[in-house]
């Protein structure tokens, strides 16, 4: 029997788990309250609607279909996860960690937060998308990874990945380059865009870029309404939504980092004797300079 994955806990959590799934009146709704989750909790059933261009019943529909009772009880829970966050908002510098934690607690709450990001990550990523993906990738003539700041290291490693098991692989973290190289794509190439957020203008630019050009597009993003994903033919969603204050992503790289491994992992399981050949010349290659008992 096919295991399912538990629903996220959360409201926020849940929307984004369901977004996919959702009709475009529903889909409305959902993004209000992805946006202006605090705003929302002072909406009644008649204002949202209002503001969502869609009925009451409707926004009903869409609280039930996300576990709750009615629209009340999501607002409800939705207030509790906003209070709480500001609560907590005053003391932390990241995700739970406090200024005055010590160094013993900072490590197992940092752990805790980057497992709960790939637990929230689990649900999101749809099996059929990842299917799509990685029978683009195989196909590819080329494929691009674009992204910025810490989305460009994961742009990187990425690159590093797939070139090791012999694919044409490029990443380009600079966005000129990104969107000069993304208009000499073609048919049957693929371009990733990486972007926490989905709002990135660099990626955004370098994806509508490759897409005009009839490349395949992939966003990596943990936001399933966002611009980028909107604009890109296949969505790979992650978890961790991240401070807007934080000084630095951590959890949504790991994040995008598992999205990336596990692209690479089943492109390689696909073509076992080329990439295991590969990883093992590319490994004696660089042997030498590795030292003894490496």
């Amino acid at each position: 029997m096919e295991r399912r994955a538990p629903a996220p806990p959360g409201c926020l959590a849940r929307i984004r788990a369901s977004y996919a799934s959702l009709r475009p009146s529903e889909r409305r709704v959902a993004d209000i309250i992805l946006k202006h989750p605090e705003e929302v909790t002072g909406l009644s059933v008649t204002a949202m609607a209002a503001r969502a261009q869609t009925s009451e019943s409707t926004v009903v529909k869409l609280a039930q279909r996300l576990g709750y009772r009615g629209y009340q009880e999501l607002k409800m829970v939705l207030a509790g996860e906003v209070g709480s966050a500001k609560a907590a908002a005053e003391r932390r510098i990241y995700g739970e960690i406090r200024v005055d934690d010590d160094l013993a607690t900072i490590k197992e709450k940092l752990i805790q937060l980057e497992i709960r990001g790939l637990q929230e990550t689990v649900p999101l990523l749809d099996e059929e998308r990842l299917r799509q993906a990685v029978e683009a990738i195989l196909g590819a003539r080329q494929i691009h990874f674009y992204g910025v700041g810490a989305s460009g290291m994961v742009a990187l490693d990425a690159q590093h990945k797939f070139a090791r098991i012999g694919l044409p692989a490029w990443a380009y973290v600079d966005p000129h380059q990104a969107t000069a190289f993304a208009s000499l794509l073609q048919e049957g190439d693929v371009a990733i865009g990486i972007s926490h957020s989905g709002n990135t203008l660099d990626v955004l630019e370098a994806i509508e870029t490759a897409g005009r050009a009839g490349a395949t597009t992939v966003a990596i993003t943990s936001q399933m309404g966002s611009p980028l994903a909107r604009r890109a033919h296949i969505t790979l969603v992650t978890g961790a939504v991240e401070s807007p204050f934080r000084s630095g992503a951590i959890v949504s790289r790991i994040c995008q980092l598992a999205v990336i491994d596990i692209l690479f992992i089943g492109v390689a399981v696909r073509r076992p004797e080329e990439s295991f050949a590969n990883l093992n010349r590319s490994r004696e290659a660089v042997q030498p300079r590795r030292g003894k008992g490496f």
